[in-house]
């Protein structure tokens, strides 16, 4: 029926938009009895807060993330990074020659603050075996133990634009003889022998310094070359190679056996802690701003309880189209904002239920619409809501359904996205409404 009176209308009128709210046509008074209305209703009442979720996968994301900032609204974060590393060499020459031992971390061009800053690195050795507590994965608030003493560390300031540039960390010679010796010495000869040994690193950044988070090839680069790794070098006695220059590479043994523990401190800022994963932070008491975070798991919800009042315009009728739309914050630089945002549907407890479809059961995004003002006033995101206002509008029973707003790739980045919620930018959904 729905689809057969869509038809209809397509062929008696074609109806424009309207700035007028709740603006009402009707169609085809002189064809049919009754006549046939569309209204277009945009005065729902919209509540948008800001959530945290218990925990994000952080491992098998193919990068390494590693720094410390400091957002206005989203207080300070961290991100440290721990690897399981090994090698398929076990041998050498006899006459080898150890030489040095370091960590190099290749950029993969992602980075988020300031790269002007200074940032310091210093390497741990993990002490207990990198395996996950549960389950198969790792989470952004997972960690492992590791030495308090630094094998090695790096003051530095990033260039990571250039992905063929890298970061060379020196690591303590004492760690480097040791394991050379337990090759030579024929004591380690295999994985499994030097996972015992040395079960990995924790690259922790300098907590104190206000400055920027880089990303890190794990075992994805385009060539193996630009993956990170440990190296160890050697030379070796009376070699006429003229480049006498050896070394084995320690590799990440897989991407599941590296991960970001990556917190922020939200305690001194609007939206303070969070109490679990059911407290939601109302833009009511935000300043009238809600808040979207890759890497920690914060994250925006908009609501919109009056839906359900659809049903009392007419006792037949039906969704033509649903679009929600919000206003990036003026702190978001629109350079920086990303073209799709994913949309989950969430329930009362904040419990991600399943990605946003249209009618159709097609994936929607959060698209967006930037027509180029130099001002940024034309620059907004736009939700197709037509699935999940028809959802709502068939069940029975009040849902308390909300979407939730996140990055596509929200467990390997930390940049922020900051939605605006007041009288003059405030989140809106506009639905053209048939009843006949």
């Amino acid at each position: 029926m729905r689809y057969f009176i869509i038809g209809v209308l397509g062929v008696l009128l074609f109806v424009s938009c309207s700035s007028e709210e709740n603006a009402t046509y009707e169609v085809g008074s002189d064809f049919i009895e009754n006549a046939i209305q569309i209204r277009l209703l945009d005065t729902f009442a919209i509540k948008a807060g800001t959530f945290k979720l218990d925990s994000l996968p952080t491992s098998s994301t193919n990068r390494i993330l590693l720094g410390s900032l400091i957002d206005d609204h989203l207080g300070h974060l961290t991100a440290k990074s721990y690897l399981q590393l090994t090698t398929n060499t076990f041998s050498l020459d006899t006459d080898a020659i150890y030489d040095s031992i370091g960590i190099i971390l290749n950029y993969d061009t992602y980075y988020y603050g300031d790269t002007t800053k200074i940032q310091t690195y210093t390497v741990h050795r993990v002490s207990q075996t990198i395996v996950p507590e549960e389950g198969t994965d790792f989470y952004n608030t997972s960690s492992l133990n590791y030495d308090s003493e630094s094998l090695g560390s790096l003051s530095f300031t990033p260039r990571p634009n250039k992905s063929t540039d890298s970061l060379y960390i020196p690591i303590k010679d004492a760690l480097g003889e040791e394991i050379f010796d337990k090759i030579i010495d024929n004591e380690i000869n295999s994985s499994d022998d030097f996972l015992q040994y040395f079960k990995g690193i924790a690259i922790v950044p300098d907590t104190t310094l206000d400055s920027h988070v880089l990303g890190f090839h794990t075992l994805t680069a385009e060539t193996t070359a630009s993956n990170s790794r440990m190296r160890l070098y050697y030379t070796v006695k009376d070699d006429d190679n003229e480049d006498n220059n050896y070394f084995i590479d320690f590799t990440i043994t897989s991407e599941a056996n590296q991960f970001n523990e990556i917190s922020s401190n939200v305690t001194a800022t609007l939206l303070g802690d969070f109490e679990n994963g059911e407290d939601i932070k109302q833009s009511t008491n935000t300043n009238n701003l809600i808040f979207t975070q890759g890497g920690t798991g914060i994250s925006s919800r908009i609501e919109i309880p009056s839906i359900k009042k659809l049903t009392e315009i007419s006792n037949t009728g039906t969704v033509l189209s649903a679009e929600l739309t919000f206003i990036p914050s003026n702190s978001s630089n629109s350079d920086l904002l990303e073209d799709a945002l994913l949309v989950y549907i969430v329930d009362h407890k904040n419990r991600i239920l399943n990605e946003l479809t249209d009618i159709d059961g097609n994936a929607v995004n959060a698209v967006l619409n930037d027509e180029g003002n130099e001002f940024n006033s034309n620059t907004y995101y736009s939700i197709d809501l037509s699935g999940f206002v028809e959802e709502i509008l068939q069940t029975e029973a009040d849902l308390n359904y909300a979407i939730m707003i996140q990055f596509s790739d929200y467990n390997s980045i930390v940049k922020n996205l900051v939605i605006q919620n007041d009288t003059e930018n405030e989140i809106k959904l506009t639905v053209k409404y048939l009843n006949y």
